[in-house]
């Protein structure tokens, strides 16, 4: 019976390890929008009606908007009683019912988010968180950032080894954390900038639609003498 090669077994003694990373700000492909529509009515059949009327009015706004709109997908659904504790009687308290809906939709073009959030408010008094800005997984940016992480690592690997009087030899692992986003600097909060001289209506500023790209990879490298 033939066997493969036997394959000699690296021990961390013999390696460098190091952690590569590449960093990049750029703009983003797209933005999530969380959008939830919220009823309070004294009953669970008035809650589900009133729910209606402002998914009806929420639906209407994301048509017009269907252009700029690459996906939406319900986060939330719910008719359920609203209660409290109340101390005095010792008891809990429904005072109500309240119907939920949460709907994630995706903006294609981040230019346009302010504008579709402008209408959703305008529309229907709703909660919308966001937006949350992405990059879309086919973008070639990430394959770019893989590649500077991996070389990084080498580089790192090569002034260590240097300083050690050593030299770096082939690869022995690589792992990858992965690539994660998240906004330049501290997340931009929605907000109203209302001037009755400077501005008839008031409007949303996202400011810019950026994010950091940030990707790692750990890399083991064999150490040989010297050269």
């Amino acid at each position: 019976m033939k066997t493969g090669p036997l394959r000699k077994t690296v021990r961390m003694d013999d390696l460098i390890v190091v952690r590569g990373t590449a960093t990049r700000r750029c703009a983003a492909d797209r933005g999530v929008l969380l959008v939830t529509a919220r009823a309070k009515q004294p009953s669970a059949a008035e809650s589900e009606r009133a729910l209606a009327e402002l998914t009806t009015r929420t639906d209407e706004v994301l048509d017009r908007f269907v252009s700029i709109i690459s996906g939406t997908s319900t986060a939330a659904l719910s008719i359920r009683p609203n209660s409290y504790w109340h101390p005095e009687s010792g008891r809990t308290v429904i005072d109500g019912h309240v119907g939920e809906r949460g709907v994630r939709i995706t903006v294609a073009d981040p230019a346009q988010a302010g504008s579709l959030i402008r209408a959703l408010y305008d529309a229907a008094p709703l909660e919308v968180s966001g937006p949350d800005w992405e990059l879309a997984d086919d973008n070639p940016l990430h394959a770019e950032l893989r590649r500077d992480a991996a070389k990084d690592a080498r580089q790192r690997a090569e002034q260590y080894a240097e300083g050690l009087g050593l030299s770096v030899g082939g690869v022995a692992f690589v792992r990858e954390p992965g690539i994660r986003s998240e906004p330049p600097g501290l997340a931009r909060a929605l907000s109203f900038q209302a001037d009755a001289e400077a501005a008839p209506e008031p409007r949303i500023d996202l400011g810019a639609a950026e994010i950091q790209l940030s990707a790692s990879v750990e890399v083991g490298f064999r150490i040989e003498p010297g050269r």
